[in-house]
């Protein structure tokens, strides 16, 4: 969701992705994590646009923790790579509440395996998967969208790989999309439910966690027991 992804003929998908995005999380504060200096504050202006142009408040910080990502509702990450105890502070947020966007594909852990069993875990509450291999050189390639939001017809992809719904979790894929040469309708985009839908008043709440690779992403939500809410409240470069 970098800069580059607002770029024609890419600008329609993007924004209907972000536009779904903020949709689902509703809220109003969002936090933008810029620890992966591949995606820089500057390379996010557009993004933080239109974020503030659909009434959301948009900060920014270098390092992430529980402390710091309580005071929002939703918090974006690029690509950085988290420690052992910083994962445990992610689930913690999105376990209280907290949405997430979660971007991989950075190289922090090793390899695309060595990220994918770093994420895993995590993922497979949210019936998510992240694939084991990067596929395309390093760059921009178009996907053909072959299943997505309205108006997405192509996204660009970075460096990265798959994320797919588990056989037997509750994941949805999102967005899919082939590349000329190489796989054809793979996960690009996967959630735990069905992005665009605007949260309801309902005695249990969710929790949307998205999660990113490349230019893909998943989504995942956890249903919880909590008090009545009444309030209604890309793309890139490797790692982002």
């Amino acid at each position: 969701m970098s800069d580059f992804a607002y770029g024609a003929p890419y600008q329609a998908g993007t924004t209907a992705f972000v536009q779904d995005l903020a949709t689902t999380f509703g809220g109003s504060n969002y936090l933008l994590l810029t620890g992966n200096g591949n995606v820089p504050t500057g390379q996010l202006t557009q993004l933080t646009s239109q974020l503030t142009s659909l009434g959301k408040t948009v900060e920014t910080s270098a390092t992430f923790s529980l402390a710091i990502a309580s005071g929002y509702d939703a918090v974006f990450h690029f690509g950085q790579g988290l420690t052992g105890g910083q994962f445990a502070d992610l689930d913690a947020y999105v376990s209280a509440g907290g949405d997430a966007y979660v971007s991989l594909g950075g190289g922090w852990y090793g390899s695309a395996a060595g990220e994918a069993a770093a994420w895993n875990p995590f993922f497979a509450d949210y019936g998510l998967a992240a694939g084991s291999t990067w596929f395309t050189a390093p760059g921009f390639v178009d996907a053909t969208v072959t299943q997505g939001p309205s108006g997405a017809t192509n996204l660009i992809w970075g460096y990265g790989q798959s994320i797919d719904r588990l056989p037997a979790g509750n994941g949805v894929s999102y967005v899919r999309g082939s590349f000329a040469g190489g796989p054809q309708d793979i996960g690009l985009v996967g959630s735990s439910q069905p992005l665009g839908v605007a949260p309801v008043p309902e005695p249990a709440t969710w929790t949307m966690m998205i999660v990113g690779f490349g230019t893909a992403g998943a989504a995942m939500r956890r249903r919880r027991a909590r008090r009545w809410r009444f309030e209604m409240t890309p793309p890139t470069t490797r790692g982002s």
